[in-house]
């Protein structure tokens, strides 16, 4: 089967999904977190590979081996994207993306794909299994010059504390992950993994690995390698020195170095790992203290950490219209952004698969 027949398949299948009746929330949100988690392996690694620059106009294509970086042609005013007040990174399905404080059209949004990672520096995505990264000048730059194509399924994750990102890329025939600071595009560190390994977190240059046989820590700057937990626990977060984690309590040697928080696999922390930000404009603390409450929205909506660390959420209106926020963090005090017609499916935010 080809990429183009998978692609057709699932939309196919999820032009056949019967929505959950009316004003169900609870009902409405597990029924997309149980469709959202039967996506095959197979299916995301032909939706990631064209990514966010598919939906920009830049053309890329599922198998490209292409490796020199490639414009982002703005449509409407031209200029750079502004990455200074957050990505602000949202989308509506077949509709269109705002980014940057532009926007542009998507006739074929559905391959943006929450799998990318948003950073202060841009998005961060792959191209057949190359890491790329969609800058704020509007530019593609490849991160890993000379790595190979594949039709494995990376992940990448962005640090809240300094300006690293880790990703997985083959060099050599070999998998390796690398933690890169995006703000000297320096290469900290780099160790060899293997095809099945997952990237579920990064925090202060500590890259959490997950495999088969459980989750460890790999500390880039000294290059220890600790044990964090077992196979049946998973990492949904890492912040600040805070692990949220769905299963059982993490016990190996590297959980000892961390304030461990059992909270849903799909949940997010706050960049300062203060606050769970669980499908709710209600932030519960993580440690003492009081929950944040946003202006915009409750228990009915989409939200996101942005990387500013405020919150992105789009709360839904009349029809298929809703209105997008950008909130502060601890005040709650929510900026409108504008309107978002999801005539096709729900809001979207780069990095937020919830």
């Amino acid at each position: 089967m080809t990429s183009t027949d998978l692609r057709r398949d699932l939309e196919n299948e999820l032009a056949a999904v019967v929505p959950p009746p009316g004003d169900l929330d609870r009902a409405v949100r597990e029924g997309r977190r149980i469709r959202r988690r039967r996506r095959t392996v197979g299916t995301v690694a032909a939706t990631v590979a064209v990514a966010v620059v598919a939906g920009v106009t830049s053309q890329l294509t599922h198998g490209s081996t292409a490796r020199d970086p490639r414009p982002v042609a703005p449509v409407g005013r031209l200029g750079r994207l502004d990455f200074s007040e957050g990505l602000r990174a949202y989308a509506a399905p077949g509709g269109e993306i705002h980014l940057g404080g532009q926007q542009f059209p998507a006739s074929r949004l559905q391959y943006l794909d929450t799998d990318a990672t948003a950073t202060p520096f841009g998005v961060l995505f792959y191209d057949a299994g190359v890491p790329r990264l969609l800058e704020e000048s509007g530019k593609v730059a490849d991160l890993e010059p000379g790595a190979e194509t594949t039709s494995a399924h990376f992940t990448s994750k962005v640090d809240s504390q300094a300006p690293l990102v880790a990703y997985a890329a083959v060099r050599d025939g070999q998998p390796v992950v690398t933690v890169r600071n995006l703000a000297t595009d320096d290469v900290v560190a780099r160790r060899d993994i293997s095809r099945d390994t997952v990237i579920d977190g990064l925090d202060g240059g500590v890259v959490f690995l997950r495999t088969p046989d459980g989750t460890t820590t790999w500390d880039s700057r000294s290059g220890d390698v600790q044990q964090l937990a077992g196979a049946r626990t998973r990492v949904a977060d890492v912040r600040n020195g805070v692990v949220l984690y769905s299963g059982p309590r993490p016990d190996g040697a590297a959980a000892a170095s961390y304030r461990l928080v059992d909270g849903a696999i799909d949940a997010q922390l706050t960049y300062d790992g203060k606050y769970v930000l669980y499908w709710s404009s209600t932030l519960e603390p993580t440690g003492g203290g009081s929950p944040v409450v946003l202006d915009q929205g409750g228990t009915s909506g989409w939200w996101a950490v942005d990387t500013d660390g405020s919150i992105l959420t789009a709360v839904p209106g009349k029809g298929s219209t809703s209105t997008v926020y950008d909130c502060e963090v601890p005040s709650g005090q929510c900026t409108e952004l504008g309107p978002l017609s999801t005539s096709h499916g729900d809001p979207m935010f780069i990095g937020v698969d919830m």
